[in-house]
């Protein structure tokens, strides 16, 4: 198959839109839910690297026409790909996630899901939806661990230090989950931990 090229005299102009569209979101997301949304972090961590360099330090998409056509190519498919799911790149689909995580986790929670925040749910999206963490989350289930990490943040806010203990924090979602975790498992859930509490 041959490799897709971008075409600066044809498809720039039209990118140049795109990546105004898509700057536009987030600015829309920031200022209403804050940073560190999900969709927009997808969106960074795609084009923030060594190769791409497609964000300013300002946290904008950087679009100019001295990048190379490799850069361009991954931009225009990233910002595609952003625009294009709804759920996580305009307010309106936001929200419903918000519901919809919110609902699904009456069951576990009850009437104390209500006192989520959107940054928690921010965070359980990202840990449900995180293709490379997904067969982890599905063995023990989100529920399972986001029961566990509201047990264990309310543990330690009141000041009980037993929660600082990592071991606890495994073997309660070992026995609300009846499963033994693996190595990647715990590193999975260690990271989730840490993020949670905002010591990452």
């Amino acid at each position: 198959m041959a490799k897709e090229i971008f075409d600066k005299s044809k498809d720039f102009e039209k990118l140049k839109k795109q990546v105004a569209r898509a700057n536009k979101a987030i600015e829309r997301i920031e200022k209403k839910y804050g940073e560190d949304s999900w969709g927009v972090n997808r969106l960074y961590n795609k084009l923030d690297d060594e190769l791409v360099k497609g964000i300013t330090k300002t946290g904008k998409i950087r679009l100019n026409k001295n990048m190379s056509d490799a850069q361009l190519k991954a931009i225009e498919k990233a910002t595609k790909n952003f625009l294009e799911h709804k759920k996580t790149s305009t307010l309106t689909g936001i929200k419903g996630v918000i519901k919809e995580v919110k609902t699904s986790l009456k069951g576990t929670l009850g009437d104390e899901a209500h006192k989520i925040t959107d940054a928690e749910i921010n965070k359980l999206y990202d840990l449900v939806e995180d293709k490379d963490k997904r067969i982890t989350t599905e063995s023990i289930g989100a529920s399972t661990i986001w029961t566990t990490l509201t047990e264990a943040k309310e543990k330690y806010e009141s000041g009980d230090s037993t929660f600082e203990d990592i071991d606890t924090y495994y073997n309660l979602v070992e026995k609300r989950g009846d499963i033994q975790l693996s190595e990647d498992d715990k590193d999975f859930l260690e990271e989730i931990y840490l993020k949670y509490f905002n010591r990452t």
